[in-house]
């Protein structure tokens, strides 16, 4: 039996083997990958479930701590594409919200739902706001007189109240009234990976149930 010099290449079939091999693991690496990137979106959806659920009671039985304002709350992306749950208060009388310094997560801009996850939101009843500089304050209802809601049809929150300080727009803003009905916000919210497909639901009714799926 003749054996291989140390400078033979290898053979036919040692190619074919290794590039198999290879295959397979780029196969599992990218796998794994989108397993990680599902389960980061419906980490992200279950969150905002939870973080829901939590504002309803907070609105339903606490006082908010500025006198005559409600609590609310906003999902919106900052400028490096990172979607982010942000609590704040909501001015019945000058309809405007403020997110200036009302969270303590994540240096104030809230709790984080991951840069793998693009959040989406369709409704048919939806009102816009628009950013006041001055006040650093989101103003609901700019014009006054005739405003009513619009429909937004699966809408990246990214480009929803896109007229803000920064790059983004001021994203989706959510309240509820003493008696736990939905004041704004009311829809679907729709968690995709970044590769396009969807993976989890939150729907928000006008009645104040909500449900994760």
């Amino acid at each position: 039996m003749t054996k291989r010099g140390k400078d033979q290449g290898y053979t036919l079939v040692e190619m074919i083997v290794v590039i198999a091999i290879i295959a397979v693991v780029a196969g599992l690496s990218l796998i794994s990958v989108t397993l990680i990137h599902s389960a980061k979106a419906k980490n992200a959806s279950t969150t905002v479930d939870s973080e829901i659920a939590t504002l309803i009671t907070r609105s339903k039985n606490m006082q908010s701590d500025r006198a005559g304002w409600q609590y609310a709350a906003r999902i919106y992306v900052d400028d490096g594409g990172v979607y982010y749950y942000q609590k704040g208060y909501y001015d019945p009388v000058t309809k405007s919200y403020d997110f200036e310094n009302t969270d303590t997560e994540g240096e104030g801009k809230g709790t984080s739902l991951s840069s793998y996850v693009v959040v989406k939101y369709t409704s048919d009843h939806y009102y816009f706001v628009s950013y006041d500089s001055a006040s650093k304050k989101w103003v609901e209802d700019p014009v006054g007189e005739g405003y009513t809601g619009t429909s937004i049809d699966n809408l990246e929150l990214k480009n929803l109240n896109s007229n803000g300080a920064t790059g983004n727009g001021g994203g989706l803003f959510i309240r509820f009234a003493k008696d736990g009905t939905c004041e704004a916000g009311t829809g679907d919210i729709r968690f995709y990976k970044r590769n396009g497909n969807i993976v989890a639901h939150e729907y928000i009714r006008a009645n104040g149930s909500h449900q994760c799926r």
